[in-house]
């Protein structure tokens, strides 16, 4: 039997989708399993990695039964996964010590703080990792757990439990417990491989305080990671590929493969991320530089930003109460004239890129007794193309690249008033794919260019086919005004002023 699909695997912050691509590039089937968020504390985000690894196995399930699909016809299985999520778990029972602290969890503030008070510290880990020492990366996340779970500092230094990323407890159950590893592009994540030689590095790890015997093996992402095993649902045998952080593998199903080439990812936070070729650049202005991806044949590293709050400032919107559903948003935003003067700094959990301020608070600046519901809804979309601009401007100038487009991903590309809004901001065309599951098809074409489902680069580029663009309309003085009123309204948030 011909094999005619890729299983793609996204393992996301809100849940896991089980997705089946077919030789075009296009969505044959897909399936949708959120999983609960835990917050034991303010602030603090967990989930359980079980829970996600049987939802990883119900996604699968689903996926194959409603597409009527045989197990014949999967060339192979790729993941891709919520990235700085950490996880640790006993290599003899393959049970988790502790829940997952998800990448949005500011637990490891104090730690990072406590580290910052050397400067050299410090400045080796940015000149190492290409990253800002902050809570959100991994390493915090997992001293932590060390730290703070009775009896794992002891195991870990004994070599029995495992340290990784959702890639690897999901490569770790998919394979029946036989390989551990993870990839160059969640590697760069963590605040644990140097850039330069591409591994881990001994004095990331002594800072850290994590045991090098914990540590997944890093391997290309068009590697086959493993063989699928000890499952009795998902046949022996089947290779596990395409490994990549959700990111990264939406830079690469973009096709974004030349130096210059950026793309968006609007999900529950944002990722602005732009080729900058086989040799590192360190940003000064507060974007960090990680792998985009590693293969049998090249290396990429990128610029990239991340905007801690999107998708979750119009989340917010819903549980306060200001709408009934995210898609509200849009058409509210879309009736206003403009802003009124109103802006939304949505910083729950602090302000990333390029601020880096765990400190930062949430604020709603520029009302009057004049202003309305629909001010500050509209506020909130904007807050999201405003935090991706300060990137993308930096990113330019770092990189000395004139942006030509933007390649645009995630759900809110639905919304056409934020399409509109981000091309006029950032005074760029938007380009919207037909996919919309961008992570889920760079793993997708990665497993495929490893197992020869695909043949090359070339096939993947013929294959590409967008949706929608949308090209700037707003004059530029206008667009100066938008831009100083959000930069205004940011120095209130921030902790120092």
């Amino acid at each position: 039997m011909e094999e005619k699909y890729i299983l793609a695997i996204d393992q996301s912050t809100s849940g896991t989708k089980a997705i089946l691509f077919t030789r075009d590039c296009t969505v044959y089937h897909r399936v949708t399993v959120p999983h609960v968020q835990h917050y034991p504390k303010p602030e603090w985000v967990e989930h359980d990695p079980e829970e996600i690894y049987q939802n990883v196995r119900l996604a699968i399930s689903r996926v194959m039964q409603e597409g009527n699909v045989f197990w014949k016809e999967i060339a192979a299985i790729a993941v891709t996964n919520q990235r700085e999520t950490g996880v640790v778990w006993d290599g003899e029972t393959g049970k988790p010590v502790y829940n997952a602290v998800v990448w949005q969890c500011p637990r490891a503030r104090e730690q990072c703080a406590k580290l910052a008070e050397d400067p050299e510290t410090a400045e080796y880990i940015r000149k190492k990792t290409g990253l800002h020492l902050s809570p959100y990366f991994t390493a915090p996340k997992i001293q932590w757990i060390l730290n703070n779970v009775p009896g794992v500092k002891e195991n870990a230094e004994s070599g029995r439990l495992k340290f990784g990323t959702m890639d690897s407890w999901v490569i770790w159950n998919l394979t029946g417990g036989k390989v551990h590893a993870t990839d160059f592009s969640n590697a760069s994540r963590t605040l644990l491989m140097g850039l330069g030689k591409l591994e881990w590095d001994r004095n990331l790890m002594d800072i850290f305080e994590i045991p090098v015997q914990m540590m997944p093996e890093i391997m290309p992402s068009d590697s086959i990671f493993g063989y699928t095993e000890g499952d009795a649902f998902i046949p022996k045998g089947i290779p596990v590929s395409g490994v990549m952080g959700d990111s990264h593998a939406a830079l690469f199903g973009q096709n974004c493969f030349s130096i210059g080439m950026t793309k968006a990812t609007y999900g529950t936070g944002s990722s602005v991320m732009m080729n900058i070729g086989e040799k590192p650049v360190y940003s000064e202005s507060g974007i960090v530089t990680s792998v985009g991806w590693v293969t049998s044949g090249e290396k990429v590293y990128v610029l990239e930003g991340n905007v801690n709050c999107s998708g979750k400032t119009i989340a917010w919107l819903v549980d306060a109460g200001f709408i009934k559903n995210p898609k509200e948003s849009g058409r509210i935003a879309s009736s206003m004239a403009d802003n009124g003067g109103v802006y939304f700094v949505p910083a729950f959990t602090g302000l990333g890129a390029p601020y880096w301020d765990n400190s930062a608070k949430a604020v709603i600046t520029g009302l009057t007794l004049g202003a309305k519901l629909e001010n500050i809804v509209r506020a909130a979309e904007e807050s999201i193309v405003y935090q991706i601009t300060d990137i993308l401007d930096l990113m330019q100038k770092d990189s000395n690249v004139v942006l030509s487009e933007l390649r645009v991903d995630g759900g809110a590309t639905g919304d056409t008033f934020l399409m509109q809004f981000q091309a006029d901001i950032a005074n760029t065309k938007v380009v919207v794919p037909r996919v919309e599951e961008l992570s889920a098809l760079g793993s997708a074409n990665m497993a495929g260019l490893a197992t020869g489902f695909w043949s090359g680069l070339s096939e993947l580029e013929q294959k590409r086919s967008v949706i929608a663009e949308f090209v700037p309309q707003m004059d530029e003085e206008k667009r100066i005004m938008y831009k100083k009123g959000w930069h205004d309204a940011v120095r209130r948030a921030l902790s120092n002023k």
